[in-house]
């Protein structure tokens, strides 16, 4: 099944038009817009030109099966192989943008060997874009002044070139697993987010020498705000819903740490039978993880924002939980987190840090 996108092109105003026909927009603004857009005939990102379509009594509503089809023909259309299809059809550079020729356009986007997601009108003037779910009386998404083909062609490169159609328009694969949640399938990919930091506490079960260091150290973390580039949420085999983060870290002393200690591989895991988007019923999501550190290992010490060498060994646990619920397609809530650090050299001795905070992480509904 494709993708399709249906575009029809009318113009105005800023090129010089004075004289011209449907042919001369072909030839002086279609065929080169095309081509910047990265089309080439007989390419993976083939032109067809001047498709017929045919709309039999049933797509159109008519009750008598006998009524003869009407037909209609897309100037252009244009196929990104394995992904999907838009058309082109160009109209005069005098056509205005009527009701008629926007109805035109979304009628060939719906068509069933089109089957598009946008249907276009440009004339010179302007360009407007329609999704082909829309009505003909709807206002466009787009509605760009046209200057040059050129400048036409940079306002569409971040919609419809062939990258953008393969981004945008290949089928998704078929979902049968439960949903996370209402509106999203059984895996969600992360888009952003972050972690706000707003308190972090420490205790010792013995005299710390350098309990003014560990004070500063809470008091830097408590202010810290941590970024969240990617990642995903899913169900596993046993239908858990685990989710995996992506971090933005500061610099490469830390994200060296995070690599060797594989933090990204860390899974925040929650029972619950779906993400919830009632604020009275969050859902948790539960992480633990052990993290080693060898006496002499490069550390980064965020107080003086340099690298050092660890002074101990220390075995350190982790446990971390984020409750919270879906709103506007981020799962939003509060977390907090333990870390227990023990050292091998002084058996029993015991060093906790507790913090906690708010967190906003962005879902892929799609």
């Amino acid at each position: 099944m494709y993708c399709y996108v249906l575009i029809v092109i009318v113009l105005e105003g800023f090129m010089n038009l004075e004289g011209a026909n449907e042919t001369d927009v072909r030839e002086e603004v279609a065929a080169p817009l095309l081509a910047a857009l990265g089309y080439e005939r007989g390419s993976s990102n083939d032109i067809l030109r001047e498709l017929t379509l045919k709309y039999g009594h049933s797509f159109l509503g008519r009750k008598k099966s006998n009524d003869p089809p009407l037909r209609g023909r897309a100037d252009y259309v244009l196929a990104v192989l394995g992904a999907g299809r838009w058309v082109l059809e160009v109209k005069g550079p005098y056509e205005d943008i009527t009701q008629d020729v926007i109805e035109q356009a979304i009628s060939y986007a719906r068509h069933p060997e089109v089957a598009g997601s946008y249907a276009a009108i440009l004339n010179g003037r302007r360009f407007q874009l329609f999704h082909a779910t829309q009505k003909s009386d709807d206002p466009p998404q787009l509605d760009i002044a046209v200057e040059s083909v050129d400048q036409l062609a940079r306002a569409l490169r971040g919609v419809l070139s062939p990258a953008d159609i393969r981004r945008d328009c290949t089928p998704p694969a078929v979902d049968l697993g439960l949903p996370l949640a209402e509106g999203f399938r059984s895996k969600a990919a992360v888009t952003g987010g972050n972690i706000t930091h707003a308190f972090y506490e420490w205790e010792s079960n013995f005299h710390l020498p350098n309990s003014g260091q560990m004070d500063e150290t809470c008091r830097v973390l408590a202010d810290m705000r941590s970024d969240i580039t990617g990642g995903y949420v899913a169900r596993d085999k046993e239908s858990r819903i685990v989710g995996k983060l992506d971090w933005a870290y500061p610099n490469n002393a830390i994200l060296q740490f995070a690599k060797d200690k594989q933090i990204e591989n860390f899974e925040y895991i929650s029972l619950d039978s779906d993400i919830s988007t009632n604020p009275q019923a969050p859902t948790t999501f539960d992480v633990v993880a052990q993290i080693t550190i060898d006496q002499g290992e490069r550390l980064f010490d965020i107080l003086r924002w340099e690298s050092k060498e660890a002074g101990i060994a220390t075995a350190m646990n982790l446990r971390g939980q984020a409750i919270g619920y879906i709103a506007d397609d981020s799962f939003v809530g509060q977390f907090q987190t333990e870390y227990e650090m023990r050292f091998p050299l002084l058996p029993g001795a015991i060093v906790s840090m507790y913090g906690g905070g708010t967190f906003s992480v962005r879902l892929d509904p799609r």
